[in-house]
């Protein structure tokens, strides 16, 4: 009698084990490296997330966040990190907002702040917003201790960098790269999007701006046409025949801006010789600005 009710007691422990682990989600990365998830917690609509989790990491493994450039292509642009996020230990998520989701440059490469129409856009339903969502959403899933996030982007994705560092001034941003942006925001007061006229900016909220912590990346050879309808408007255009000579254009104007203001600026730039329009070659530089610490010899 004692032995059937020992089997039945051990058969009962064995079904609520089964049924308790049942609760338990698996997480996209549990038993892989590499790999994509859907992220539905944003109301614009959903996100297509290509990560990389190293074998071993844990709580203390920095977090790098990729904003692809205009064919929202993220599995290439995470791709393009995978040894060195291997050799160093840090994990990449590239954020795939697809061209249904973000159909135009407003949407994408300036953040949804506004429509093509100009019509502003309610924070929640920004692409600006994204980046802290789904580093929330890592975080608390996987168990991390991270704080703060590194942030890169190339071409269009880099122009989400550097206007991101403006208009979320307060998000967790350990350090940012924009690589070869297609055209820039310029901190006086040229119609938006190519400057800050017409939008809420103030003189304070650019020197808190050009205090963030952000590199800007140019390739001396990225001199061919740009294609998209903002990147190849006449006020782009304007800005200069290429983005080399928009991105020289640019800092030039930020350093100018420093020097009126009277302002510390940890900004820097970094001319990467005989490099094009590519981001591939543009990340073997990028790491070192967005883990300096990390990288330190």
């Amino acid at each position: 009698m004692m032995k059937m009710f020992s089997m039945t007691a051990a058969l009962l422990l064995l079904s609520v084990f089964q049924s308790a682990c049942a609760t338990i989600p698996t997480q996209p990365w549990q038993g892989r490296e590499v790999g994509n998830y859907s992220f539905t917690q944003w109301p614009g609509g959903k996100i297509n997330v290509e990560f990389i989790v190293p074998q071993g990491a844990g709580e203390d493994t920095p977090v790098l966040l990729v904003i692809p450039g205009a064919k929202r292509n993220a599995d290439e642009y995470r791709d393009q990190w995978h040894e060195l996020a291997l050799k160093h230990q840090f994990v990449v998520l590239a954020i795939g907002c697809s061209l249904q989701v973000c159909d135009s440059e407003y949407l994408y490469n300036l953040g949804g702040l506004t429509d093509h129409q100009g019509q502003p856009q309610p924070e929640a339903m920004q692409f600006y917003s994204v980046p802290e969502l789904v580093f929330d959403d890592f975080v608390r899933r996987f168990g991390s201790a991270q704080t703060r996030f590194a942030l890169y982007g190339h071409s269009a994705g880099g122009g989400f960098v550097h206007t991101f560092m403006l208009n979320r001034p307060n998000a967790p941003v350990s350090q940012a790269v924009a690589a070869n942006p297609a055209f820039f925001t310029m901190p006086d007061e040229s119609p938006y999007p190519f400057g800050l006229g017409g939008t809420a900016h103030t003189p304070e909220s650019v020197d808190v701006w050009l205090q963030q912590p952000l590199t800007i990346m140019l390739g001396d050879q990225d001199t061919g046409p740009r294609t998209k309808a903002l990147s190849n408007s006449a006020r782009a255009n304007a800005q200069g025949r290429n983005v080399f000579s928009r991105g020289l254009r640019f800092y030039a104007t930020v350093m100018n801006t420093v020097i009126e203001r009277n302002i510390e600026s940890p900004w820097r730039i970094d001319v990467v010789q005989g490099v094009g329009h590519s981001s591939t070659k543009m990340v073997p530089g990028a790491v070192h600005y967005l883990f300096p610490e990390m990288l330190k010899e």
